[in-house]
């Protein structure tokens, strides 16, 4: 887990240029898919679909993979393995579509307002003269009491999506997003890539660190494991007369599974006795085997043990012997 969080920081401090450079293209690439002009619905849709395929494209690259393991995954395969794992799991990129102003029309309100004075002074009118014998107070308070209401039942019926969707001829033309402020929807669109972005490369270093050479070398020795312990088991259990064949299927399978040096036929099926391995001693033998007191550059070592080797790994170093010549007399 902590070589994982390391992994995660280093993949965020290796695309810090990368994702900027990201960021300011997917920007272009979003406001160039949705066109000049006021924007419909449509547009903000095709451009967020237009973005997404571009970020996945860069971000699935062999460039972006490659600095994001570390130069650890870099062949075709495992690129196009990760890619679709990434994009079976990931997140998608969503970018809200700016608030839509739903305000009616000034004319529209002053139409209201004109016809609300009208119905205010024919309605308060007759009223004032039948209550207070007043119909001179009728005509003044009914035209703006009329024409206040008559604003404000225009202004809230503007808002309503029930009429919207029963009379769109009339009220249409309300649901638009005028004065579409592009300045601060590019913002909000740089600061959702960015937090996109943020959340993929900790996802696609997670992919990459489980396909790592270090990781799927584990995977591989514990499946090793499982198959060669079975074997042991058989081994256990034979008989003396089947002993050879079982040890001789186990030998066959540890070399199946990735272990090294077990070419040839084992000692024990062949008639003449193994001979001991020497070498001469080079400082590159030092990777492979651990020399047994004092051994200097040139000189004859006998292998008392052999290097444990899986999947091309040195798991364990082997043991080297220095040869003592026999003094002559």
């Amino acid at each position: 887990m902590v070589d994982l969080k390391q992994s995660i920081l280093g993949a965020y401090a290796a695309t810090a240029k990368l994702r900027s450079d990201l960021v300011k293209n997917g920007t272009k690439e979003y406001f160039a898919a949705m066109g000049a002009g006021r924007p419909a619905s449509a547009d903000f849709d095709i451009a967020q679909t237009r973005l997404r395929s571009f970020l996945k494209r860069e971000l699935l690259s062999p460039t972006w993979v490659s600095t994001v393991s570390d130069g650890t995954l870099s062949d075709d395969h495992s690129v196009a393995t990760v890619a679709l794992t990434f994009s079976a799991i990931e997140t998608p990129l969503q970018i809200l579509e700016p608030a839509r102003n739903t305000k009616a029309k000034t004319g529209r309100i002053a139409a209201g307002a004109a016809v609300g004075s009208v119905a205010g002074m024919a309605i308060l009118t007759p009223l004032f003269r039948l209550a207070f014998d007043m119909q001179d107070v009728g005509l003044v308070v009914g035209a703006p009491l009329g024409a206040m209401c008559a604003a404000v039942l225009v202004a809230r019926l503007s808002r309503s999506r029930f009429l919207s969707k029963l009379l769109p001829r009339v009220f249409r033309a309300t649901e638009r997003p005028p004065g579409y402020d592009r300045k601060n929807h590019e913002r909000f669109v740089r600061s959702s890539i960015e937090q996109w972005l943020t959340q993929s490369v900790a996802l696609l270093t997670t992919l990459c660190y489980s396909r790592s050479p270090k990781t799927e070398l584990a995977a591989d020795r514990e499946s090793a494991f499982h198959r060669i312990a079975k074997l042991i088991y058989s081994l256990h259990d034979a008989s003396s007369e089947s002993l050879s064949v079982v040890a001789d299927e186990l030998i066959r399978e540890a070399r199946n599974c990735g272990f090294e040096g077990l070419e040839g036929p084992p000692a024990f099926l062949s008639s003449t006795a193994s001979e001991q391995t020497v070498l001469t001693w080079t400082e590159d033998l030092l990777s492979r085997y651990e020399p047994f007191g004092d051994v200097a550059e040139g000189d004859r070592v006998r292998v008392e043990r052999r290097p444990l080797v899986f999947g091309g790994a040195i798991v364990e170093r082997g043991l080297v012997r220095k040869l003592r010549e026999k003094s002559q007399t």
